[in-house]
């Protein structure tokens, strides 16, 4: 099955329930294609796509992502890693790096990952894109033997979808605080924001599953307040892995 690219991009929602079935060979070739016809900042193509499927590495994963059972779950999981150790073996380049390449390598994997999910939902499949897992970076790195230079920046959980878990789809803040012309200008409103509010109040509350009474000032307050994950772990790995700058 494949979809047209504006309907796959219109209609994105993250999904965390997967069947048992596999993503086939060909499927994922089509992913992988994806992920190496990528933009690159400089051409520098710094990008390396970890895929893990062994069960006890996605438990592991899922464990260290705080406890996200669809981890476990799915089908394939993707690592998109800053990969220095290409221009290292071509160039004189050693640690510590510079902050261009971390830049650099957070613009790639961010645009690797989301072609990846593209790819993945154009052939009917599902997945939601992971940062937890930096909760536990370090162990991270260690579990996929990362040398120095290379550092894990985003994630990709992938699976076959299980359609009755499916939901409408999450509202989103009106268009105009997210596009401007021209220039910039603060969008913020105090009563626009109530009514966004109140539809995502409404949207947790009448969903099938996982219902609260959430609304998106409360959810982002508490990740922003409670301890979603430890910078300094995020730095201590940074440093470690070559990218000393801090």
């Amino acid at each position: 099955m494949s979809k047209d690219a504006l309907e796959v991009l219109r209609g994105h929602e993250s999904l965390r329930k997967f069947t048992s079935v596999k993503i086939t060979t060909e499927q994922m070739d089509a992913i992988y294609d994806a992920i190496t016809q990528s933009s690159s900042t400089c051409f520098f193509q710094f990008v390396t796509t970890i895929v893990v499927q062994d069960p006890e590495k996605l438990a592991a994963i899922a464990k260290l992502a705080g406890n996200q059972g669809h981890i476990a779950k799915c089908s394939h999981f993707l690592f998109f890693c800053l990969d220095m150790t290409k221009l290292m073996h071509m160039y004189d380049i050693k640690p510590p790096f510079g902050l261009r390449f971390l830049i650099g390598g957070l613009n790639d994997c961010s645009i690797c990952c989301e072609r990846a999910l593209v790819a993945a939902e154009a052939q009917g499949l599902g997945g939601v894109i992971v940062g937890g897992y930096k909760r536990g970076i370090k162990e991270v790195c260690s579990l996929l033997k990362l040398p120095q230079g290379v550092v894990p920046l985003l994630g990709l959980c992938l699976g076959v979808p299980d359609e009755e878990f499916r939901e409408e789809q999450k509202p989103r803040l009106p268009r105009h605080w997210f596009i401007m012309d021209e220039e910039f200008h603060d969008p913020f409103n105090a009563e626009e924001l109530a009514a966004y509010d109140q539809k995502m109040l409404a949207y947790y509350q009448n969903r099938r599953y996982n219902q609260c009474d959430e609304t998106w000032s409360s959810s982002t307050k508490g990740m922003l307040l409670g301890s979603y994950c430890d910078a300094k772990d995020i730095i201590a790995c940074l440093k470690e892995q070559g990218f000393d700058y801090f």
